[in-house]
């Protein structure tokens, strides 16, 4: 076996993604990967905290790899003089990220396409209530940003009791932004001024003060706040952060001194200094604020942005502001970071199902549910259309709040609509790999990448069979929502506020999800974009796969 070092190394402004990506491509091609998280290099093999190394069976020429390394732009070197014992086995994890009521959906995208970036690909979007099953599985479960209290304030006590316990056991819980508030608990105010959060109580783990939250009225003008029971909360900036890498380790591997982040929510400082990894040292000119400049930067500089805490025999890792957005492509990696915590030294028992032959009627599903998805695509144009048409109209009637959700789901409506091309080159691809496959068996050959390019094509087969049943549901929840919308633009003039908001609360649901609110005649809904996102995503896991496993396999030494 030979084996390559993969570099790793956050540069700030550049993405540091593709490095994750084709370490996760390869550990899911069965490769052997590794990872050197001790804090010095390794003497004579130019390998430096952070980096992964490849492991390649005899059988596959070294021209594999060059051309891997040109394609992923990662800098693939052979190493010589290597023990693999000197670094730690790492697997892809499986992820689950909430994408339930409170979840905002334009972030719940970001997060997804960033993970798709790094090749982070076994994810299964939660839209709640959260069950055992939904759990069980996982390695990683990350909550996104938006509304924290939305999202605590909508969950039971035993729905956060299990995401505590998945966490004892040996989880990972990763919060983003409005998700990092999740698991605090406040040293500076009362929890009882929050209101009544059943689900709260039963999270408050890492102690922190929250900076930004108060219980008296301040001396100076809140430009961005909201009211939490007795408590005001505000939003002191809103744009680029620099943070400060203060603590080296598993969660910062790669990582030194400071990185751009985007931070457009609270403000915490851990009580515990030994927990904090980054803390936000500077505001950058482009910001806005949400207090008076000089108290926002007051507020801002030093508070918390990277924690991580151990609980039981799981994590905790916070990340006050955004490590997932598109403007700060460097801060990715310590998403990634976060997201090996569980799978270091966890090879894992890789499930192999293997098929001889795709049959005629999964390529028929196939067809038929790439037909009723780009009926999808379209109607969901329409819908888009029509948000564009009414969102004047709402902010006439001073639904600015309401308005500005709308708008943010219309964007993530055209990013998963725009997808629509998936299943047809997945499609296209099922049949280069089932030619390569048999002629492989033709020759007799068999190895790792033959069967996990079998088991690829039965997973395909299997989401055929998901699609075909899901998207004709889907189709009809969007062009409900169509007529729902239709309803709306007709009585927003005539009707008074109330009935316009249930109206809204209706078409939210239908489209992004929600628990059931009866008081606005709302019954539970998974929504449309969590499913239809789902199906894509798993669309693009086995579309991936098999053209990585292709490519492979091209590359064998053949006798």
């Amino acid at each position: 076996m030979k084996w390559w070092r993969a570099p790793f190394k956050a540069v700030e402004g550049e993405s540091c993604s593709n490095t994750f990506r084709l370490v996760n491509s390869l550990s899911e091609a069965g490769f052997n990967v590794g990872r050197l998280v001790g804090p010095r290099s390794l003497k004579g093999t130019g390998l430096q905290p952070g980096d992964f190394v490849v492991g390649v069976e005899d059988h596959y020429s070294e021209r594999l790899m060059n051309n891997l390394g040109e394609e992923y732009g990662v800098d693939l070197k052979p190493l010589k003089a290597f023990n693999p014992e000197s670094v730690v086995t790492v697997r892809s994890p499986l992820i689950g990220v909430y994408s339930g009521e409170g979840a905002g959906p334009s972030y719940i995208q970001d997060i997804v396409e960033a993970l798709e970036e790094m090749g982070f690909r076994k994810v299964s979007l939660l839209t709640g209530p959260l069950t055992p099953g939904d759990l069980s599985s996982l390695d990683a479960l990350v909550f996104g940003g938006e509304d924290g209290f939305g999202i605590l304030s909508s969950m039971k006590p035993e729905e956060a009791r299990l995401i505590r316990q998945f966490v004892e056991s040996g989880g990972v819980y990763i919060g983003v932004c409005g998700g990092a508030m999740l698991p605090v608990k406040p040293v500076n105010i009362l929890g009882a001024a929050y209101g009544l959060l059943g689900a709260w109580e039963e999270l408050q783990v890492v102690e922190c003060e929250i900076l930004s939250d108060s219980v008296s009225e301040l001396p100076w003008p809140v430009f961005s706040g909201r009211r939490l029971g007795e408590v005001l909360r505000t939003y002191p900036v809103n744009g680029l952060v620099k943070s400060k890498i203060v603590k080296k380790g598993l969660l910062t591997l790669g990582y030194r001194g400071e990185v751009t982040m985007l931070h457009a929510g609270p403000l915490i400082k851990a009580a515990d200094p030994e927990q904090v990894f980054g803390v936000i040292g500077s505001v950058l000119e482009s910001a806005e604020y949400g207090l008076p400049c000089e108290k926002a930067v007051e507020k801002a500089q030093g508070a918390s942005s990277i924690i991580m805490v151990e609980h039981g025999s799981g994590k905790i890792v916070l990340f006050t502001s955004h490590v997932e957005s598109s403007e700060t492509p460097a801060a990715h990696g310590l998403l990634g970071n976060a997201l090996f915590l569980k799978t270091y030294g966890n090879g894992g028992k890789r499930f192999v199902q293997h098929v001889e032959e795709i049959k005629p009627e999964d390529f028929m599903g196939a067809s038929e549910s790439c037909r009723i998805l780009k009926l999808v695509r379209d109607a969901a144009n329409k819908v888009v259309e029509q948000v564009e048409n009414v969102i004047p109209g709402l902010y006439a009637n001073q639904l600015v709040q309401e308005a500005a959700k709308l708008s943010m789901l219309k964007q993530v409506i055209s990013r998963i609509a725009a997808r629509e091309s998936i299943i047809l080159e997945s499609m296209e691809e099922v049949l280069k790999a089932m030619t390569v496959l048999h002629e492989l068996r033709r020759k007799g050959f068999a190895n790792t990448q033959v069967g996990i390019l079998s088991s690829s094509l039965a997973e395909w087969s299997y989401v055929v069979g998901k699609a075909r049943k899901a998207l004709p549901q889907l189709l009809e929840k969007i062009v409900e929502t169509q007529e729902l919308m239709a309803d709306l633009s007709t009585i927003m003039v005539s009707s008074d506020r109330g009935d316009v908001e249930r109206r809204l609360a209706a078409i939210w649901n239908a489209l992004a999800g929600g628990r059931a609110r009866l008081e606005k005649g709302v019954l539970a809904s998974p929504g449309v974009v969590s499913p239809l996102a789902s199906l894509l995503i798993n669309f693009t896991d086995s579309l991936e796969k098999m053209r990585l496993l292709r490519k492979i396999l091209t590359y064998l030494k053949q006798s």
